[in-house]
């Protein structure tokens, strides 16, 4: 009666956990093949290669996803709530000029009332550099913020294969933080 007892102490905090903290899903593919590349690290692709990124997060949060071009200008591609379960996917084109392309993925339990804010200064007043700049000052914020809080866990895992060849896809999931903010580096 004790270890079922037990047993179902060790449900409901785990399940009770998994509610309290975010959890999501990240694959970054490269190219036509839809090859998984890993996101810790710089990726290098070439002007004109596509790619794709699938976010899929575990429970209902706030998703923020902006690219910081080799322009220093700053582009929104999604903010905003979004659903437990529910993917959240891009594809893109690497365009002239070539140079050094930053995402930003923020993922928040809570709203982000001031990156909202500023995302809305940004698109009223497109390619300002004052807004592109408070934007940016904003991001490192979040990012200090979310650094201070120690590095966010994060273990590569299959997803399976694709529908183009037979090759294993991968995503990175990352847990037990309420904010995260990845930068994924793309050179080309």
């Amino acid at each position: 009666m004790r270890k079922i007892i037990a047993v179902c102490l060790f449900i409901f905090t785990v399940v009770y956990l998994q509610a309290e903290t975010l959890s999501w899903d990240i694959r970054f593919l490269r190219g036509r093949a839809r090859e998984s590349v890993p996101i810790s690290q710089i990726i290098r692709m070439e002007t004109g290669e596509e790619f794709s990124i699938s976010i899929t997060p575990a429970s209902d949060c706030f998703a923020y996803i902006l690219s910081y071009d080799s322009s220093r200008q700053i582009f929104v591609i999604h903010d905003g709530s979004t659903r437990g379960g529910q993917e959240i996917f891009f594809e893109f084109i690497l365009q002239e000029p070539s140079g050094t392309e930053t995402l930003f993925v923020i993922m928040s339990r809570t709203r982000e009332t001031e990156l909202e804010r500023l995302i809305q200064s940004n698109k009223s007043n497109p390619g300002s550099r004052q807004h592109s700049n408070n934007l940016y000052r904003e991001i490192s914020r979040l990012q200090n913020a979310a650094s201070s809080l120690g590095e966010p866990p994060s273990v590569f895992i299959p997803t399976g294969g694709t529908t183009r060849s037979s090759a294993q896809q991968y995503s990175t999931r990352f847990t037990d933080k309420n904010l995260y903010v990845r930068p994924i580096t793309i050179r080309h």
